[in-house]
């Protein structure tokens, strides 16, 4: 069923209608002579006995209304409970503001509804609302909310004939149908006198007792020649009587299949998907399709919606209850069963209560929102245990929070504000830009568990960095005690974006494969999708554009799979940069506009403001200003209203240079401008915009001794960073204020082109635009550093001249790939042994007690595989104590693979190594380089 939380939800297929010609021309009698907009909303109530057809009568209103949008609204069994639940989704159906409704929560009651009332006012204008199966009470407290809707139209149908008094409601009898028309029904239009009728028909009116769902049984009945068999039946014919008779012809499998709908006790409509969920805990799944294809043949079972949507007739549902003991509790069972389920392929959380052996596949988040509003019910009923309905909350939050769901997950959190939907409303608000709220959500005092994940993912969403790492580091400490596994997975997820942003790429690289291991063992496909787009982001920051594209691939196929459309909509911003890298500007300007309409539409302030830098940055590229600037200030703007200070500190530093960036006139203007970035920068604490910033306002000084000091700290930030490039444009700018001030000896292009190394990303690019810079004297009168010169991080072991290695000199340890089989073959398993040796006066050479565990991650970068893709070892020089892989070519030719070297402890990165090994042709031997150093931490 195509059906969207934040849509109305459509009414049923009338189907045929057999009579109701005359309820029929009332109800269009009172839609001519009503006039919606004027005072309260006209009210009409349906009412009759349970299965009687007013809900195909409304439907069939529906149909023929020329009104505005249609909401249809299913309320049986409901309560003053439901009143504000019910609200809430009407306000999220229309399409109303997530943030004024998700601000509301933080303050009082009263507060709280006099929002409500004014956003029903000013989204319900128009429209066609029906309350299926509601009761007198619940209407009137809904139309105490409603009443000041202009427009508004309001079909109610109900068992309850009284307690309509003083809601102005216009009363519909809806009868039973009579002889003649049960018979039409049961016989179809061929019967047009009495003669016409075959003889078994006039056996079921008194059966039927006039309820259009049971002649729909008696006639599918007659079909298959059953009718005969009634003498058979125990009992006297009635309802119960002709479920019982429809029911012998039913398999083991479909009577069984009815009776675990029964028990649901629900009128809401379900799909296939959630009907296989109710076989959760069974050893075997049976062929659902089938089994419904038969009670729907049976007319046991009629369809809803389009062809994946069902709904079980009330009648039906009550005989067959009154066969066995009801269980009211068995639908809170299955409630909590089915979203933790589904709620797994969310958050990696195991699956409760199944059976090993074949488990039924998990229910994907999109196909259980036709149950949503089912599960809502099942929470302000005495359905179920409280533990039941927690379990209930707890996957229904993070289902709502996914789907996006403000209004309804804030009608959740004031029925039930348990920690975990706390947590959820929390992340949601960040989501649309309401971080300061999402701080007040989560457990401040808390460092473990649950509530730190959620807390360093609102501080990463902030771009309050240092904060961030601060929470997650000590989540993922030995001594913040045990963690469940997929905590630690999001925390690992969150944790590699926070060092990517700070330009810690290596150890940004390490935290997302440990992360991407973990959503893949626990089959978190929203967890694995959302871990390998923050790694395409660490490629396209070390300048491996290839690299992130098929990333970014992967990424979006995972998050496909459980239809999350954010999670998709940043994986299309972060490909414009994909395509400033590969296409250029002109390729990058389309997608950018694309990916912010889609940011748009789901109200991701934060997702627009970066889309808005990125398209900034490729009318940079075309030179055009105008527009650059019209883009930076934007994006500004949305990082001011979504809280996103990471965001807002780019979006100064780059406008504050776009004075100067075609003007050879360098005025005070941009130094002045450069302060409050430098300042938000070091506030939350991004070395890698520190550095770029001190940088920029060193090259904008007139020539002077006192520009040196600015040059030292930004050296400092980008060799902890162990970043060649901003290395190399420090090193240029010294060069040629050294040169300007005339001391020692002078510096030349050639000298500082010859010492960039040859094995980073882009060397010659950056040789080009060194070589323009240097000639322009990059000082008041010459050119400025390239724009995107800051948006990579090139990091390598050692280079020559000035680029030493990070960290104090002394011992160190080197990295050594032994390859232990002769002959490497394509698709045959080669085993290659990593050690860790320490030099002599290493302090991991002095003792064996006090050498730390280390972990090994391989990662092959080209068509070959390694196993296993992680490992421990000590430091030592003997191969007992190194780590073990066994890698396979699934190609001839030059294979690399990188090795990722971290303390076990703590998961800092230390070191990362490639290496090369020759495939060769004809069973010719491979040959192992020697391994090559590209990152190192000075340990």
């Amino acid at each position: 069923m195509e059906q969207h939380l934040r849509g109305p939800t459509p009414p049923p297929d009338a189907g045929e209608i057999v009579g109701r010609l005359k309820q029929i021309h009332e109800i269009d009698e009172w839609l001519r002579q009503t006039r919606p907009d004027r005072g309260r909303p006209p009210l009409l109530v349906l009412h009759g006995r349970a299965g009687i057809g007013k809900s195909a009568l409304a439907a069939r209103v529906c149909q023929r209304s020329s009104f505005g949008p249609t909401h249809w609204i299913t309320l049986y069994d409901a309560t003053r409970a439901d009143v504000e639940p019910t609200l809430l989704r009407l306000l999220g159906e229309s399409g109303a503001s997530r943030a004024a409704i998700v601000r509301a929560t933080a303050g009082d009651s009263r507060g709280f509804r006099r929002t409500l009332r004014h956003e029903l006012a000013q989204r319900l204008r128009g429209r066609f609302l029906v309350l299926d199966g509601a009761a007198p009470s619940v209407v009137r407290a809904l139309m105490s909310f409603l009443r000041h809707c202009p427009g508004l139209m309001v079909l109610v149908t109900s068992r309850h004939r009284t307690g309509w008094r003083r809601t102005g409601a216009k009363l519909l009898t809806v009868p039973p149908l009579s002889n003649w028309e049960t018979w039409l029904l049961l016989a179809g239009d061929a019967a047009r006198s009495w003669r016409d009728v075959p003889a078994p028909a006039l056996f079921w009116p008194g059966v039927v007792r006039g309820l259009p769902p049971l002649a729909r049984v008696a006639r599918a009945l007659m079909a298959d020649g059953m009718p005969r068999q009634w003498e058979k039946q125990a009992g006297e014919p009635g309802p119960q009587w002709l479920v019982l008779l429809a029911l012998a012809g039913c398999t083991p499998g479909e009577q069984d299949l009815l009776r675990r709908l029964a028990e649901q006790n629900s009128a809401a409509p379900f799909t296939r998907r959630s009907v296989e969920s109710l076989y959760l805990t069974d050893q075997r799944l049976p062929d659902v399709r089938s089994l419904l294809a038969g009670l729907v043949a049976r007319e046991l079972v009629q369809r809803w919606h389009g062809d994946d949507s069902f709904c079980l007739p009330t009648p039906v549902a009550e005989a067959v209850r009154r066969t066995s003991r009801p269980d009211r509790a068995s639908a809170a069972v299955w409630a909590g069963r089915v979203l933790q389920d589904t709620a797994g392929l969310l958050d990696g959380r195991a699956r409760p209560d199944v059976p090993a052996g074949r488990e039924p596949e998990r229910v994907p988040p999109q196909e259980l929102v036709p149950d949503v509003d089912g599960f809502m019910a099942l929470l302000t009923g005495d359905r179920g245990s409280r533990a039941q309905q927690d379990r209930i909350a707890d996957g229904l939050a993070v289902l709502l929070g996914f789907l996006g769901d403000a209004h309804r997950l804030v009608a959740l959190h004031r029925l039930r504000p348990t920690p975990s939907v706390r947590r959820a409303l929390g992340s949601l608000a960040a989501d649309i830009g309401l971080p300061q709220l999402a701080v007040t959500l989560f457990d401040a005092g808390s460092r473990v568990g649950p509530d730190a994940v959620h807390q360093g993912a609102v501080y990463h969403q902030s771009g309050q960095l240092g904060g961030g790492l601060d929470v997650l580091e000590a989540l993922l400490r030995e001594d913040a005690g045990p963690q469940d596994g997929h905590h630690s997975a999001w925390a690992l997820t969150v944790l590699g974006a926070i060092r990517c942003d700070r330009g810690e790429v290596a150890e940004a690289e390490q935290a997302l494969l440990r992360a991407t291991a973990l959503h893949r063992s626990f089959g978190c496909w929203r967890g694995l999708g959302w871990a390998l787009l923050h790694s395409a982001r660490v490629c396209l920051l070390t300048g491996r554009a290839a690299d992130a594209a098929r990333l970014l691939a992967q990424a979006d196929k995972m998050l496909v799979r459980v239809a999350d459309t954010r999670g998709r909509n940043w994986v299309a911003t972060e490909r414009i940069r994909v395509a400033l890298r590969r296409g250029g500007s002109q390729a990058a300007l389309d997608p950018a506009m694309q990916a912010r309409q889609r940011h748009k539409a789901v109200e991701d302030v934060r997702g627009m403001a970066w889309t808005s830098l990125y398209l900034a940055l490729a009318h940079l590229e075309e030179n055009d200003l105008r527009s650059a600037d019209r883009e930076l200030r934007t994006a500004e703007k949305y990082f001011l209203e979504c809280g996103d200070e990471l965001g807002s500190a780019w979006a100064k530093h780059r406008i504050a240079l776009l004075p100067v960036a075609d003007s050879r006139n360098l005025s005070a203007t941009a130094l002045v401008s450069l302060g409050p970035a430098w300042d938000l920068f070091v506030e939350i604490g991004c070395p890698l915009g520190t550095a770029w910033t001190e940088l920029e306002m060193a090259a904008r000084r007139k020539p002077s001794e006192l520009t040196l000091p600015l040059l030292s700290m930004a050296r400092q930030c980008f060799r902890a960073l162990g970043d060649v490039c901003g290395q190399t444009w420090v090193a240029a700018v010294e060069g040629l204020l050294l040169n300007h001030l005339t001391m020692g000896t002078p510096r030349t292009a050639g000298a500082l082109t010859a010492s960039v190394p040859h094995d980073i990303p882009n060397r010659e690019q950056l040789v080009r635009e060194l070589t323009w810079f240097w000639e322009g004297d990059g000082l008041p009168g010459g050119r400025v550093i390239p724009f995107h010169a800051r948006d990579t991080v090139a990091v390598r072991d050692t280079g020559p001249g000035f680029l030493e290695p990070p960290g104090t000199a002394g011992p160190r340890c080197h990295v050594r790939v032994t390859l232990l089989d002769d002959d490497a073959g394509e698709d045959t398993t080669a085993r290659l042994l990593l050690r860790v040796s320490p030099e002599n006066g290493h302090p991991w050479a002095a003792s064996a007690g006090d050498r730390p565990w280390l972990t090994v991650t391989a990662v092959p970068l080209t068509h070959a595989s390694v196993d296993p893709a992680s490992g421990l070892l000590l430091p030592s020089g003997h191969a007992v104590h190194g780590a073990e892989f066994g890698f396979t070519a699934h190609r001839t030719g030059t294979h690399r693979i990188r090795f990722t070297i971290a303390l076990e402890r703590t998961g800092t990165v230390l070191q990362q190594v490639e290496t090369e090994l020759d495939i060769l042709d004809q069973d010719q031997r491979g040959g192992l380089s020697s391994p090559e150093a590209v990152t190192h931490r000075g340990r």
